[in-house]
């Protein structure tokens, strides 16, 4: 009789758990993924910067919520590609994720706020899922913020006719106190950010 210990479904196992980076908490540790940055050894500080949410009322990145994770983009309603289609994969991941879903918030900036009103960016917001929330501000404010978290993005200009808009594509995760303590990369898919969601409420929550 093989011995479990040592033999062949011991080492199937051991290989499965070193190529899939699988934890303790049955997700997939971000520190192995290469499409997650992870700074949770050294977080982003968070940005001190002043903006507003849908509603006008005044919001900053340390107002996101004391008990959960928010993943924060900078993208523009505007958009025909990126950030539809990140939206869109958030969404599909924060279902696939079921229960541990209820660990995270949304939270999109815009990097367009001349054109995104508030109600503008609330109604394109409510086509992914009504609980996502929308800030917006000045702009130069918002290129501020961005930046304070490694974002590279620039005010729209209007150039010949067409009027340009920059955004970041990467989905950040805060920490209760709105420190950076991780990033996903530009044109992730649910099927990668799902498997990180339990380990991340895990270990920064």
């Amino acid at each position: 009789m093989t011995d479990p210990r040592t033999g062949p479904a011991r080492w199937s196992a051991l290989t499965a758990s070193l190529l899939f980076g699988a934890t303790a908490c049955g997700g997939v540790d971000p520190a192995g993924a290469e499409h997650y940055l992870d700074l949770s050894d050294q977080p982003m500080a968070a940005s001190g910067i002043e903006l507003a949410t849908v509603d006008g009322e005044p919001w900053g990145f340390t107002d996101v919520a004391e008990d959960r994770l928010t993943l924060l983009f900078f993208g523009y309603t505007s958009c025909p590609d990126v950030c539809p289609m990140t939206m869109a994969e958030i969404d599909l991941a924060l279902d696939e994720a079921g229960d541990d879903a209820d660990g995270f918030d949304v939270v999109m900036v815009s990097s367009d706020p001349v054109r995104d009103t508030g109600q503008q960016l609330r109604s394109w917001l409510d086509r992914f899922d009504p609980d996502f929330q929308g800030v917006r501000g000045d702009v130069d404010a918002t290129v501020e913020a961005a930046r304070d978290y490694g974002v590279p993005i620039e005010a729209p200009q209007e150039t010949e006719g067409e009027y340009l808009v920059s955004h970041g594509g990467r989905i950040l995760v805060l920490t209760p106190g709105g420190e950076a303590a991780g990033m996903f990369d530009e044109g992730v898919t649910a099927d990668q950010i799902a498997p990180l969601l339990p380990a991340l409420r895990e270990e920064l929550l």
